[in-house]
């Protein structure tokens, strides 16, 4: 499929990359599939650009590149939304918010996005836990590799 992004212009993606969220991302509730796109090979970011909105595209990674000390559990009614039956199945991802700088840069840990990797089906959870912030500060030794 010929996707239209906000960063990379005119691409070709496999279906199997569109991830579904069924009540969109908190702000953005009427989209509701974004395709997961790596930035380049060895990249721990990725775009999740929206297939509905040439202009709607997040930059996420992995919480743990940033921390190795990142954990919540899941509620009931995740578990089921996402159809989740093993923790095997489970991504997490969370969303950078660019600056200036990538040093600069922050990710939010309150809101992780949550996927099956099984199904596809994938929600931004927001955690209720005073640890994690929305603007946790970007390590530039961590996001090296």
């Amino acid at each position: 499929m010929i996707l239209k992004t906000a960063y990379m212009g005119e691409i070709e993606i496999d279906k199997k990359r569109i991830l579904k969220f069924e009540h969109g991302i908190p702000g953005f509730e009427k989209e509701r599939e974004f395709a997961f796109i790596p930035i380049e090979e060895d990249s721990v970011f990725q775009v999740l650009q929206s297939i509905q909105t040439e202009n709607l595209a997040f930059i996420i990674t992995s919480p743990y590149a940033i921390t190795t000390n990142y954990n919540f559990e899941l509620d009931e009614a995740t578990l089921k939304a996402l159809d989740i039956k093993s923790e095997n199945e489970v991504a997490v991802f969370v969303i950078v918010s660019l600056k200036d700088t990538l040093a600069n840069s922050t990710v939010n840990l309150k809101a992780p996005i949550v996927l099956n990797t099984t199904n596809k089906y994938a929600k931004q959870v927001i955690l209720d836990n005073e640890v994690y912030t929305i603007r946790h500060q970007l390590s530039l030794e961590s996001i090296k590799g």
